[in-house]
């Protein structure tokens, strides 16, 4: 096999995959994953808000997943690492999901999103963002944007600072969809300037 068509056979197999974590481990809060090759075989590390739910009682839970996934997706001797997401709050897709769930509970849409934004910025961030789309309120699909902070647009800052996720929510009405940016707290903004007030010469000879 050519390496171009490893490539393109590699990214099936892992959009495959990512569906179907998404739904076996939706209670658990699955979030990403990652997949390597390795001389013993295939190595997965799978993020998820809950680990405990996909590792299971005694391990049992992930044991069973690893055998489906290698009978299903004919993965070679898959070893499943879990790992945990720090800090929730600051995720986005962690964050659409939870307004997504809130939504299919009955939480009015503009609720689930200002409960949102207020657990983002006390995680410490310096912006966000969420965007709502659908029949929010009336029988005419529209758009709707709640903001908090700043979320750079385009730059250095937009690229690498910015966590974006969205969603679909199948609901009564029709398909809403959840869009989150969150501008991650950093030690140092890059488009922030610092003015640094200058010694005069007569303090520095005084000294």
């Amino acid at each position: 096999m050519d390496i171009g068509k490893k490539f393109i056979m590699d990214g099936i197999l892992r959009m495959e995959l990512y569906e179907f974590l998404s739904r076996e481990l939706v209670r658990a809060g699955y979030i990403d994953l990652q997949v390597f090759r390795t001389p013993i075989g295939h190595r997965l590390v799978i993020y998820a808000e809950r680990p405990g739910m996909v590792i299971g009682r005694r391990g049992m839970r992930v044991r069973e997943l690893a055998t489906v996934l290698e009978k299903r997706f004919n993965l070679e001797n898959p070893q499943i690492d879990i790992a945990q997401i720090d800090t929730p709050d600051l995720n986005a897709k962690i964050v659409a999901y939870h307004i997504g769930r809130a939504l299919m509970r009955g939480v009015r849409y503009g609720r689930a999103a200002f409960i949102a934004l207020r657990r983002i910025m006390e995680a410490g961030a310096i912006g966000a963002e969420v965007v709502m789309s659908g029949k929010l309120t009336s029988d005419r699909a529209r758009t709707v944007k709640f903001t908090r902070g700043i979320v750079p647009k385009s730059g250095y800052p937009r690229e690498i600072l910015v966590d974006e996720a969205k969603i679909s929510v199948l609901l009564k009405p029709g398909v809403y969809g959840v869009k989150v940016k969150i501008y991650k707290p950093v030690a140092k903004l890059p488009d922030r300037i610092t003015i640094v007030e200058a010694t005069s010469h007569a303090q520095t000879e005084s000294k």
